[in-house]
């Protein structure tokens, strides 16, 4: 469960899964064009000859080449843009902004298309030949204008994407998302560590990306046991420091807390992220009040979702008396 988590976040914030996949998807579609024949006057055959298709296909792989490194290029001035003016933090959200992974997606199936294209129009066993699926050269012309049509929204999208209200409101939408859906409610009995508990060392360094509480919940139970987690959500842990601590479940434990919850995710990052742009837009370099309201006013909207739900330690408890505690923040630690 833990690494299809892992994979599942990174293939969202990965620019070459998509269109890898993109990729195989036009060569396969190249594939079952090219063995489709048709005739000369069909209403949806390419007209041309097979020098004409030719030609037609290395413009059209030329134009993708040079369309795709003006797409790289906008999108990482895009990113040094709001690394710099506003948090490094927030380049993960332009990472996993769908509309760029599939417009760029959409170029390079164009342009594998094309490319492999040119191994079958007009030549047959290595010789010339008058024959060539005019019905495959027909989907390269209607990818180009697909691929037209996307550079132009792209460049809209571009342009509003990199706007401070734009991306503020992201950072709004998905920690609010975070505190309804994925933020399991506080207790404010929690109990603390207790003495004589075994510590858990943690195997290697990283962030506490989430935490699977119904899991755990299950191998406590399984073996009898009460497991205190020491870092929240979105902290930092290095190998060989104390991850959580363990000792055996008490009789007389109150019934099973029927947690739907399954995964915590860390809300205090987006607040964390317009922290950043605020400071660094009071800051004297750049001097952007401006900058600063919005991300106060966004913030208000995140603090009033957090006021309406149960901070602190989370516990899960199982009938047989194991439980399991999840540390979590309280408003006067949400931004640390």
């Amino acid at each position: 469960m833990i690494r299809r988590d892992t994979l599942s976040e990174y293939v969202r914030g990965s620019l070459w899964v998509l269109p890898t996949l993109s990729v195989a998807a036009a060569l396969a579609a190249g594939s079952v064009l090219s063995v489709v024949s048709i005739g000369v006057h069909a209403p949806l055959a390419f007209q041309g000859t097979p020098d004409d298709a030719r030609n037609l296909l290395i413009g059209i792989a030329g134009t993708m080449v040079t369309v795709i490194a003006l797409m790289l290029g906008l999108t990482v001035v895009a990113l040094q843009l709001s690394s710099t003016q506003f948090s490094p933090r927030l380049l993960r959200n332009f990472l996993r902004d769908r509309p760029t992974q599939i417009v760029l997606s959409a170029f390079v199936a164009t342009f594998a298309y094309s490319m492999a294209g040119l191994y079958t129009v007009g030549v047959s066993g290595g010789n010339r030949t008058a024959g060539f699926p005019r019905l495959a050269m027909s989907g390269s012309i209607v990818l180009l204008f697909l691929s037209l049509g996307l550079l132009v929204f792209f460049a809209d999208h571009l342009v509003h994407s990199i706007q401070v209200d734009a991306i503020m409101h992201v950072v709004q939408r998905n920690t609010v998302t975070v505190i309804w859906d994925g933020l399991l409610p506080g207790s404010q009995d929690a109990p603390e560590v207790p003495a004589g508990a075994t510590a858990i060392t943690s195997r290697r360094s990283g962030y506490v990306q989430a935490v699977h509480c119904r899991a755990l919940l299950t191998h406590a139970a399984r073996n009898g046991a009460c497991l205190r987690l020491r870092p929240r959500v979105g902290e930092h842990v290095v190998a060989g420091t104390t991850l959580a601590w363990i000792r055996p479940a008490s009789a007389g434990a109150p019934a099973p807390d029927r947690q739907r919850f399954t995964l915590q995710e860390d809300a205090a990052f987006g607040i964390r992220q317009l922290v950043d742009a605020a400071c660094k837009a009071l800051s004297p370099a750049v001097n952007d009040p401006y900058t600063a309201v919005q991300a106060v006013d966004h913030l208000s909207v995140i603090f009033c979702a957090l006021a309406q739900r149960p901070l602190g330690n989370h516990v899960a408890r199982h009938a047989s008396g194991a439980a399991v505690i999840v540390p979590g923040r309280r408003f006067p630690n949400t931004s640390r």
